[in-house]
């Protein structure tokens, strides 16, 4: 295979220098942290395009989708990962450096709810391969760390028909039953670490540039790949031109938030408080 000849712009960030700010020149385990249907796809627009297309200079990024096994093996290999729907240790990652200013974490997070939301209209027209399998099995949807629904192992079929030929209020159960695990890794984050640090979908919106500057300084990314990452965000930022190729792709349905009040019914948000009140407490999101 032919060698990767870098870009010129990449060669001139190398002599300029991608060297670390402070104590982030410490920093050899970058990972971000988020949740289906919370601003994934337009991460990789923004890192993957700036360390493996702009900068492919020091190992790159890599997106593990939920499969925590490879991510155990492989992350480090890689400049910046991510991987989706886990709670993640932050000593467990630091492993024989043994040093807390080795590990930078950065998380997304969005009103579960709206995740419940968003994740059945998604799921309901099939727009993912998985979606679309027949009688699937708890190790079909391991990459994803899903539950398989109970009325689905019953009925039998993919989840999309499931959606598709149930009620509102019976696909939204679905969907929730489908999240269990990831909204208990929600649950299961150290609620204070220097090492982490997280920003909510609310506050994303609108200020992409802002929260991406503040984002890659975190992870200790050089000058160049931070300014050149702000521009990616700004660029891809939802309702610019880059944005709305997300929309038009189908894969952003409607972005804003509290949409769960328009579609969830008593009997839905019942059963959401019932099982995962406690995070909607621990990221501060009110009740009602």
């Amino acid at each position: 295979m032919a060698e990767r000849v870098a870009s010129p712009l990449a060669r001139s960030a190398d002599r300029e220098g991608l060297a670390e700010p402070g104590d982030a020149a410490q920093v050899r385990v970058r990972v971000h942290c988020s949740y289906h249907k919370c601003l994934t796809v337009y991460f990789r627009r923004v890192v993957g395009t700036l360390l493996n297309r702009l900068l492919p200079l020091r190992g790159g990024h890599r997106h593990f989708n939920s499969d925590l096994e490879a991510f155990r093996r492989e992350h480090r290999r890689f400049r910046v990962s991510s991987i989706n729907n886990r709670a993640l240790d932050p000593d467990e990652l630091a492993g024989a450096d043994h040093d807390g200013a080795a590990v930078r974490i950065t998380r997304f997070v969005r009103d579960p709810r709206d995740l419940v939301v968003s994740g059945y209209f998604y799921h309901r027209r099939g727009a993912e391969p998985w979606t679309r399998i027949e009688d699937p099995t708890p190790a079909d949807w391991e990459f994803a760390n899903g539950v398989v629904p109970e009325g689905l192992r019953r009925r039998g079929g993919s989840f999309a028909a499931y959606l598709q030929q149930s009620s509102l209020e019976e696909g939204l159960l679905a969907e929730l039953e489908f999240r269990r695990e990831h909204f208990r890794s929600m649950a299961s984050w150290p609620e204070r670490d220097p090492r982490v640090r997280l920003w909510r979908y609310e506050e994303i919106l609108g200020d992409e540039a802002r929260v991406f500057g503040e984002l890659l300084t975190f992870l200790g990314l050089g000058p160049i790949e931070r300014r050149l990452g702000v521009w990616l965000a700004r660029r891809h930022a939802m309702g610019r031109a880059g944005g709305r190729r997300a929309e038009r792709d189908g894969h952003v349905r409607d972005p804003s938030p509290q949409q769960w009040k328009r579609h969830f019914t008593p009997r839905v948000h019942a059963a959401f408080l019932d099982e995962h009140r406690a995070v909607l407490e621990q990221l501060g999101y009110p009740v009602d």
